[in-house]
């Protein structure tokens, strides 16, 4: 092998593991993170933490660090249960629905313990729960996907519930072809990024999405339209 070609093929490898790194960090998972407390407000090092992944029963444990703070990260959109435990504290227990990419807080405040067994699990409503970060966009849930009309079954059409989505205009390159195609904030109809299950989807022709799965096989996605973090860089 020649100087030049092995420069010519290093960097041709260089180029490729730089996509690969690039497509590896695009990613759809989720995190919980937040902080837990006593009844005044002071932080509680090394209390227990457990997350059950209510439909596959998968568990992930953590501890609190030296402030309280705790952080579970790579979690696959769903319903989950968190248990939070420390000795002298009562068990506190929620129920979480995290979506698609969410990046959610949750700071818990633990009860003192008392004699009694049946007052020493707090069981907090589930509801929405901050979201950290600033993202702008909108998650399409299954209950959307399933139940709203569509037009030839093209799950993009629900792109347009996100604020700031409209229709390509008459006459657009998307639109003679005859694909359903959309702007997002004034962008062009081609400056979309699509990521299936966290994997670079995009058609390398057309700039449209590659792959389109069927509506039976979407549990839900989400639409990222202003600043949304680097990781998903690429397209406006």
């Amino acid at each position: 092998m020649t100087k030049i070609t092995f420069r010519i093929t290093l960097g041709l490898f260089l180029a490729l593991m730089s996509f690969a790194l690039t497509a590896i960090a695009q990613n759809y998972r989720g995190a919980i993170r937040g902080r837990i407390t006593d009844p005044q407000g002071a932080s509680i090092p090394g209390a227990q933490l457990k997350l059950i992944e209510e439909g596959t029963n998968e568990t992930r444990t953590v501890k609190t660090d030296g402030s309280g703070d705790f952080t579970i990260s790579l979690l696959r959109p769903g319903s989950y249960r968190l248990e939070v435990e420390h000795e002298g504290f009562g068990k506190y227990v929620n129920t979480i629905m995290l979506q698609v990419n969410q990046d959610l807080r949750l700071d818990v405040a633990l009860k003192i313990a008392t004699i009694s067994t049946d007052d020493n699990m707090i069981v907090a409503p589930a509801g929405a729960l901050k979201y950290e970060g600033a993202s702008l966009g909108a998650v399409i849930d299954n209950r959307q996907v399933t139940g709203l009309p569509l037009d030839g079954r093209n799950f993009l059409e629900l792109s347009l519930l996100t604020p700031g989505a409209a229709p390509a205009a008459q006459g657009s390159a998307g639109s003679v072809r005859g694909d359903f195609t959309f702007n997002i904030n004034g962008s062009r109809e081609d400056a979309n990024n699509f990521l299936l299950d966290g994997v670079y989807n995009v058609d390398p022709k057309l700039n449209t999405f590659g792959v389109p799965p069927s509506v039976l096989a979407i549990r839900d996605f989400a639409m990222l339209t202003c600043t949304y973090e680097v990781s998903f860089g690429g397209k406006s």
